[in-house]
């Protein structure tokens, strides 16, 4: 995390009165807005078959301190929005992340209602969305995204959403994912499709496994050769890794996950580079996914094998990465043990609608545990602690 923050604001209608420039106000009191930052537009149209535009209005707020609180609202001489605040995150500090795929802004009510709850407790320094948002963003002539963002907006107003792509944003070449978001820039694309950031002891990438299934060949070979420069760089005593299709899981098949389009950017084709090994190579620590809609924790695994220790809730040292699938937010299908054939390497399944949560303490040891928010109070499942020397 660097000492400035971006807010996109989007609407169906322009902001294109003559002379008046849509900006976001803001200041240490919710009394004294004293600074703005001026906001670039993008009009983009809807692949839906009246062919709305859409605009969306991109601010960026220079020379935060950590650990401050911000206010702000956006708009233009026209018209302010309510006043929102936002901490800066202070890497010195514990980080804090709610992490999940496959949320629809149907199904996941319960779940969006318990983020919000949290978020407005100050559980949170960062969410995390890994694909497949809102079923679908553009259906209903891009509606339906609409409505998403409206739900969303009383935690995402207050910290960091993050999103990559998953296969139900993949329709005319991601079209609503690059447009309705702002994530970091790659030196690539820089189109939200994948990037990477430091927070204190992590660094986190988020990794786009549509290239692989949609057959995306110079795409895949681009994300790759980033990723190579990006993991030699990196220097943070914590690294996990987020994708959308899984690689490791307990299906309906004794085999397990074994999809072909979900295995492509594992093992990879004469095309494109697969991604385990290099991953493997640079000392991933976990690596979460969703697109299964159901929760499961692995072992450490590689190339196939799960590494066992003695107690599967506290690991340390291990010899592979941590593997969570978390796609249980809340979509239009549901999964639990009941319907899959626990793999080897499997060390719990969920079946409840929920999210996960992700602490890192410090260079040794970080912990994650699943929030059932089919609970009203959201019970806390799975305590997990991955610590190392």
């Amino acid at each position: 995390m660097c000492s400035e923050t971006c807010v996109s604001i989007y609407c169906k209608k322009p902001i294109t009165v003559p002379n008046v420039t849509p900006y976001v106000s803001f200041g240490l009191s919710k009394d004294a807005l004293r600074w703005t930052a001026k906001a670039t537009t993008t009009s983009w149209k809807d692949q839906g078959s009246h062919g709305y535009v859409r605009y969306t209005h991109r601010a960026t707020m220079t020379k935060m301190v950590p650990g401050d609180q911000y206010y702000y609202k956006v708009g233009s001489s026209q018209d302010m929005s309510d006043v929102y605040h936002f901490k800066q995150p202070d890497p010195t500090k514990d980080l804090r992340a709610a992490i999940f795929g496959d949320l629809s802004v149907y199904k996941g009510i319960p779940t969006i209602n318990q983020l919000t709850d949290a978020t407005h407790d100050g559980h949170f320094d960062v969410i995390i969305h890994i694909g497949d948002i809102a079923y679908d963003l553009h259906d209903d002539e891009g509606d339906r995204g609409d409505a998403y963002m409206k739900a969303i907006q009383p935690f995402a107003a207050y910290v960091p959403y993050m999103v990559l792509p998953g296969n139900h944003e993949s329709d005319s070449n991601f079209n609503q994912i690059i447009n309705r978001f702002t994530m970091p820039k790659n030196g690539v694309y820089d189109n939200n499709l994948f990037w990477s950031f430091d927070y204190g002891f992590v660094h986190f990438i988020a990794l786009n496994s549509e290239y692989y299934a949609e057959n995306h060949k110079k795409e895949a070979n681009a994300q790759y050769k980033w990723l190579e420069q990006d993991l030699a760089k990196n220097k943070q005593k914590w690294t996990i890794v987020m994708f959308h299709r899984p690689w490791y899981c307990s299906t309906h098949s004794a085999s397990g996950c074994n999809d072909y389009s979900d295995m492509l950017s594992r093992k990879g084709n004469s095309e494109m580079p697969g991604l385990e090994k290099l991953l493997h190579d640079h000392n991933v620590d976990m690596i979460l996914y969703g697109h299964k809609h159901t929760y499961e924790r692995m072992w450490p695994i590689y190339d196939g094998v799960g590494y066992k220790s003695g107690d599967s809730g506290h690991i340390k040292n291990a010899k592979a990465p941590v593997y969570i699938l978390t796609g249980s937010a809340g979509c239009h299908t549901h999964e639990g043990p009941s319907d899959t054939t626990p793999q080897s390497f499997s060390a719990d399944r969920l079946g409840q609608y929920g999210y996960t949560r992700l602490k890192v303490y410090n260079s040794s040891m970080i912990s994650t545990y699943f929030v059932d928010t089919s609970d009203k109070v959201g019970n806390f499942m799975d305590r997990f602690y991955l610590e190392k020397d």
